[in-house]
This record gives structure tokens, sequence and C-alpha cells, in this order.
């Protein structure tokens, strides 16, 4: 993958160019393959989608923290010029692309230039973690009650599997409002962390860029590292503390966020001390893979929450 850092290392247009192409990659891989696929290749196109729009963000990044802020600028500018002519013709809207490309882009750019001034990672993160709020806070002031507009989004799921003819029905209608309402609950939440993951990922993925060109290793003690600090954690309790006590959609939705930020923290904290313990690799797959299980990532969370107070990575 470096060699996509390679490419945009050329200037600014030839970035801007990459950026561009790879954002309507990860828009148009989920309509091409959208006929008769079955659910294993919905997941594989929605993996392919989330790759090149993490890929397309991180173009833009690893330019602002390789040549700095003026040419992060005049690579963004570029590819919004190609993106409104593209957008334009396929779209018939010149707004529809840039658009998902600034809500995507723009925490990754704003992170960038953080960890270019500051060199601190933490710094960075905690950019993408105040965007996460911003847009939730976002979402809520323009819908109103959230959970009633994704209720009316996700009406219709399930429909099918319930039949008004049938003697036994494999889903109820009960069961599927039950449903609908646990998705609407979630997807104000949901969609604060799919901001923050795509600008996590495109951070990440332009650092090591980064490192790979100019500080092999560099990158690994800098995740190694991540810590968020104890007021951080702090403020993650209290949101928590507070959507327990409310229960309000709103209060759920940022203690989302909130924990996905330290669940970041605490793969930090399992990478460093299967590093600093010598232990085999194979640690670090488990945990991949037991995050099928929704509670792994509530024990990483913890586990990045606890580093703050205890300092579990002692050198």
């Amino acid at each position: 993958m470096i060699n996509l850092a390679k490419i945009a290392d050329r200037g600014p247009l030839v970035a801007a160019g990459l950026a561009a192409v790879m954002l309507l990659a990860a828009l148009w891989i989920p309509v091409l393959l959208a006929g008769g696929m079955t659910g294993g290749a919905v997941i594989m196109a929605s993996f392919m989608s989330m790759y090149f729009l993490v890929c397309s963000a991180a173009v833009v990044a690893f330019v602002a923290l390789r040549h700095g802020e003026m040419s992060a600028i005049r690579v963004v500018g570029g590819c919004l010029l190609l993106l409104i002519v593209l957008s334009t013709v396929l779209y018939q809207s010149a707004v529809h692309v840039p658009l998902i490309a600034t809500v995507f882009w723009l925490p990754a750019i704003l992170a960038a230039f953080v960890l270019a001034r500051t060199v601190k990672l933490d710094f960075a993160v905690l950019t993408i973690v105040g965007c996460g709020v911003i847009a939730i806070l976002g979402i809520t002031l323009v819908l109103g009650d959230t959970t009633e507009f994704w209720r009316s989004q996700f009406a219709n799921s399930g429909a099918g599997f319930t039949d008004p003819n049938a003697t036994e029905q494999a889903v109820t209608e009960e069961q599927r409002e039950l449903f609908i309402e646990g998705i609407a609950r979630m997807m104000t939440g949901a969609m604060g962390v799919s901001v923050m993951s795509v600008a996590l990922g495109a951070l990440f993925l332009a650092r090591s860029w980064q490192a790979g060109i100019v500080n092999p290793g560099g990158f690994q003690k800098e995740f190694h590292a991540l810590s968020l600090g104890k007021n951080a954690a702090l403020v993650c309790v209290l949101v928590i503390v507070l959507a327990v006590m409310q229960s309000g959609q709103l209060a759920g939705a940022l203690a989302t966020v909130v924990i996905f930020a330290f669940f970041i923290q605490g793969l930090a904290v399992s990478h460093s001390l299967v590093k600093q313990r010598g232990m085999h690799r194979f640690w670090l797959y488990g945990i991949y893979v037991l995050l099928v299980i929704p509670h792994t990532m509530l024990l990483l969370a913890a586990l990045g929450l606890a580093d703050n107070m205890f300092r579990l990575r002692r050198a």
C-alpha cells in the first residue's frame, strides 16, 4: 500500500486525481456489484467500498503530513473540482459526491493538521472524537427525534418475513417492530462511529505511509504509546453514567462515540503488551477475530480506560 503514498507524493494534481478516483470507486463498487449478490458478496463489497473510502481520505491526510497544510488544501481544491464535474455528470447534482467527500475527509484532514503541528497522535485522535461528537449533534439538530427518523427509514425491513395468511411466521410483527426500534436507537451513534472509523483509518494509514518513507517503524511506536489521558477518561465515564441514567437517544449516541475512542486505546494497549512481553502475534489475531462479539469491544474500551489510571504499559 506504500505505493499509493509514492503516487500521491508526485504532486498535488496527481494526489487529487488519485483521491477522486478512489472515492468514486468506494461509491460505485456496491452499485456495480448489487445485482444478484449473496450475503457474503454484500459483505465483501462493503469492505471493498470502505477500503477505498479510507484510502481516498488517507491520500489527502498523507499530503498534509508530508508536505504541509497548503499542499493538502491544494489537493482538496483540485479534488473537489474534479468531484463537482463528475458528480454533475453521474448524478445530475454538483454537490452529491463533494458532500460525501467533505463529511468523510474533513475529520481526517483536521486530525492530520493537528498531528503535523503537535506531533502528538493522542491530540489527533481526540480531534477525530470531537468530529464524531459534532456529527452526532448535527444529525440530532437537523433531524430532531432521530429514533423516529431511523424507524421510518427501516419501516419496511423484514416485511417479507411476515405473511398474514401463514399459519406459522418466522418473524412476528411484534418481533419485527422490536428489531426496528433497536436499530433505530443505535443508528445515530453508529453514524458517529462510521465518521470516526473512516477518519481514524485514514489518519493511521497516512501516518504509516509517512513513517514508511522517512521513519520506518515510527508509527508502530506512536500507536503503541497512544493514550487519550485521564481527563478524557473522566469525560468518557461521565458520559456513560449520563447515558445510563438518562436513557436518551443523544446521550446514548455520545456514549457510543466515547466508548469507541477508548476501544482504539485498548487496541493500542493490546498491541503494546504483546510486543513488550514477546508474545506471539496470534494473540492479536485472536483479539480481532473476537471483535465479532460486541462485548469484546467493551472489554477493550475498559482496558483503554484502565490504562489511563494504572499505566498498564510500563516499559
